[in-house]
């Protein structure tokens, strides 16, 4: 009788620690998420195009800027209205192969260097 009843309150323990840690889990992935702007680009290095995916806390105008690595010479630049997220397909064909500075202009700054090899 008692090693019924200890191996039922072991199962029930598990059980409730088993649903419990997802959760904390989620919740914390959700503030994790919640606190940071990211930028991102696919393919890279690129050989014809790049997505730029940016993503903000909160939603803003931005520009995306392209220079080359010594920020001599503004190759582009798009200009974005108020959004949270954005996804762009820069086509990379008439840059020649090198590293160009993909810039992120909006209340902060955000950059990632792209590489352009055919």
């Amino acid at each position: 009788m008692y090693k019924h009843l200890l191996i039922l309150c072991m199962v029930l323990l598990a059980a409730h620690i088993g649903m419990a840690q997802p959760a904390a889990k989620e919740n914390i992935k959700t503030t994790k998420q919640a606190t940071a702007n990211s930028l991102k680009l696919y393919p890279n290095p690129a050989k014809t195009y790049t997505n730029i995916y940016v993503d903000w806390v909160q939603a803003q105008p931005f520009s995306i800027i392209v220079y080359d690595m010594q920020y001599n010479t503004q190759l582009t630049e798009i200009k974005v209205g108020t959004r949270k997220s954005y996804q762009y397909a820069l086509d990379v064909t008439q840059l020649p192969n090198g590293k160009y500075k993909i810039t992120i202009k909006g209340n902060s700054l955000m950059e990632e260097v792209l590489t352009v090899n055919r």
